[in-house]
């Protein structure tokens, strides 16, 4: 795949699915922004939301950025899943888009604060966090249409 500038715009939205797998196109596109050329911005993988997702694939986020590396496209770094992707429906399907910011884990929350503030209500979904903190870094950016 192609680098992308994650300095220039957002990732997909947390909310977006492949196969059935929400954060995974965001992940694939913060993945495309760790490889040569690319720049991440402040968007991390492996730590958070992203950090159950590739928890329930079984892999570190060092090997998902190199199977993205490797794909032309999402499908690709679907096939190249295979077996783990409905391991992660199952495991974190639905239950990613219901977290709050009261079940962010102690470990992450002081660093979580600091990237989005200790003032939120701790009902508000972190999908909805991550989209106002987009908006808030691109205003002027679309929401990127689904690859």
């Amino acid at each position: 795949m192609t680098p992308l500038d994650l300095t220039h715009g957002p990732p997909r939205s947390p909310r977006e699915e492949l196969c059935e797998v929400c954060m995974l196109p965001r992940m694939i596109d913060i993945a495309r922004a760790k490889l040569p050329g690319g720049d991440v911005g402040q968007y991390q993988i492996g730590r958070g939301m992203s950090g159950l997702v590739l928890s329930a694939f079984g892999l570190s986020a060092e090997r998902f950025v190199e199977m993205v590396r490797d794909a032309g496209t999402d499908a690709d770094v679907a096939m190249a899943l295979g077996r783990r992707v409905a391991v992660a429906r199952r495991a974190v399907g639905a239950r990613l888009g219901r977290v709050t910011v009261a079940d962010v884990p102690a470990d992450l929350k002081e660093s979580f604060q600091q990237f989005y503030g200790a003032d939120l209500p701790s009902d508000r979904l972190v999908f909805d966090v991550l989209e106002a903190d987009d908006r808030k870094m691109f205003p002027d950016h679309k929401a990127k249409e689904a690859s």
